[in-house]
């Protein structure tokens, strides 16, 4: 196999400078691809070395040889990055339609999905918003532990007259009658 081609942004000292300034286990990985392939090692051979795949190394040289030694330095990865709504903004929304159903409102994910796609102005997913409610503290199926039009004096009247207890209706005889 043909080594790599290595575009020489940094000699063989400036690339040795950049692996001792390493600060984590994957920068260091990264700058010695890069230096084991300005020595002509073939990517197979810098992989065994590195501990790596053939296709990392060919990912690490062609950032390299595109970005330049910038391109090694490891990118911040993570966070919200598709984010349509801030979490302020989406904990506000989610307040008002809380108190819609704290007045016996049934809240359904297309309402909320409705709402979002307002004040977007763009079409979500139905996935997007159980992301939302997740992330809320929202659950998928709540339920009140009080109807709102509810009247504790007529509950606690069919309490104190109802029976505590339910008692089987008799049985009546099952004795067969002569000439049945």
């Amino acid at each position: 196999m043909r080594p790599t081609k290595l575009i020489n942004h940094l000699d063989a000292e400036g690339l040795k400078k950049q692996m001792k300034a390493s600060t984590n286990r994957e920068q260091f990985q990264r700058w010695q691809v890069i230096f084991l392939t300005s020595k002509g090692l073939t990517s197979e051979v810098v992989a065994d070395y590195v501990g790596t795949t053939k296709g990392t190394v060919h990912q690490w040289v062609f950032q390299y040889n595109h970005h330049g030694p910038d391109g090694v330095l490891l990118q911040g990865r993570g966070g919200r990055r598709f984010g349509l709504l801030t979490l302020d903004e989406e904990r506000n929304l989610l307040e008002q339609i809380r108190s819609k159903a704290e007045q016996g409102s049934i809240i359904t994910a297309s309402a909320v999905k409705v709402r979002i796609e307002e004040k977007t102005g763009k079409a979500v997913s139905e996935d997007y918003i159980y992301d939302v409610l997740h992330r809320h503290g929202w659950r998928k199926v709540m339920p009140r532990p009080r109807h709102p039009n509810a009247d504790n004096e007529k509950q606690e009247e069919f309490k104190k007259n109802s029976r505590s207890w339910w008692q089987p209706p008799q049985k009546t005889s099952t004795k067969k009658i002569p000439g049945q």
